[in-house]
């Protein structure tokens, strides 16, 4: 790269020389995963070459078709991000598939972001990629892992009775250290057999080989057991819970007992992670399509470099510090609320404020869900 007699590098991007309209122009034909955009009436505007090579449409045949039509799998439909952007998400971060144009399903990562101009919704942009080798990389460590969780069961299981037996002083007296000492062992042990069940329980959901109990649910005592157990937890800490569910609240129908062990994943992450003598809130809300649930902490927030990731088993933020866990009980949340046909995200309180909000939707109940 050489300069010219104005001292100008040849083949720089003079910005000043270039108009806006040439320069979205480069942007977007250049743009190195698709990239969508949405009017106010959910018609395609834009869709970039790198959107053309993973869906098979071309620009050109699908300009000014309603979104929905045309990309099944992605929902496109404003309403939604106007949700999204009522409870403050600036960005939306999820998974789905993208139906090719020859028929075959493509899983893709995408981010959506509401257009708005003078609070009124304008449009709607979205980037996507293409993630079918993370898929089958992510399938084949899933597969493995079982395996391996599965095999350990058994070893475990003989210790933690050889180790009952000894307790019971079956092959002889104890002294009281030698009975501390099995107490410690036996409770890593159980430990362990938690953490192995709730990764085989995440592998069986996302086999779709757990059937759902559904049935019509009434918020407020959905939640009164879930509390009552957080709050020994909280209580240790300082830590109130506040929740806020309107009288008005519609019935939801999930299965009970596993949209309880939703809720206390997220209670109990956001009492870990929350400061003494704080304030943990849960929020419902009735939306136009959805129940939106958030649990709210004043905790440390989480690092833009671990959001895209905090629903993966095993995954340990940042923030973790030294806080106990495995990184199992959000990928549990994840598993669960997709089930249900919903979806699951995490924002930062915005500044000054500290603290995560975690967000979930699930579809309103309607006889076809039955």
């Amino acid at each position: 790269m050489r300069a010219d007699s104005s001292g100008k590098k040849e083949g720089t991007l003079e910005l000043d020389s270039v108009r806006k309209d040439e320069l979205f122009d480069l942007i977007v034909k250049n743009f190195p995963v698709g990239l969508i955009v949405l009017d106010s009436q959910e018609n395609i505007l834009e869709f970039n070459p790198a959107a053309e090579d993973i869906t098979g449409f071309r620009k050109e045949d699908i300009r000014g078709r309603k979104c929905h039509e045309v990309l099944l799998g992605i929902p496109c439909y404003l309403s939604d991000l106007k949700e999204s952007a009522s409870e403050g998400t600036v960005l939306v971060h999820a998974e789905g598939s993208i139906r090719h144009k020859d028929g075959h399903e493509i899983p893709v990562r995408y981010t959506a972001a509401p257009l708005i101009k003078n609070n009124k919704l304008k449009g709607a942009i979205a980037v996507f990629r293409d993630v079918t080798k993370e898929k089958q990389l992510e399938q084949h460590r899933r597969v493995l892992i079982s395996m391996f969780a599965h095999d350990l069961k058994g070893p475990l299981s003989v210790a933690g009775g050889l180790l009952l037996r000894l307790k019971q002083e079956k092959a002889g007296p104890l002294n009281e250290k030698q009975r501390q000492y099995i107490d410690a062992v036996l409770k890593e042990v159980n430990r362990v057999e938690k953490y192995i069940k709730s990764f085989l329980d995440i592998v069986r959901m996302e086999a779709g080989q757990i059937n759902l109990a559904r049935e019509l649910c009434d918020l407020t005592r959905l939640f009164a057991d879930v509390i009552d157990s957080a709050m020994i937890k909280a209580s240790q800490k300082g830590i109130k819970i506040d929740l806020d569910i309107p009288e008005d609240m519609p019935l939801i129908f999930v299965d009970k007992t596993q949209f309880q062990r939703v809720i206390l994943n997220l209670l109990d992450n956001a009492i870990k992670y929350s400061p003494r003598d704080s304030v943990v809130r849960i929020r419902c809300r009735d939306t136009e399509k959805n129940i939106m649930i958030t649990v709210e902490d004043n905790g440390p927030g989480i690092q833009e470099e671990d959001l895209p990731y905090i629903f993966d088993p095993f995954y340990r933020a940042n923030y973790s510090g030294n806080v106990e866990g495995c990184g199992i009980g959000l990928a549990i949340v994840k598993t669960i609320v997709e089930a249900h046909g919903g979806k699951v995200w995490v924002k930062n309180k915005k500044p000054p404020a500290h603290g995560a909000i975690f967000c979930l939707s699930i579809p309103k109940h309607t006889p076809a869900s039955r």
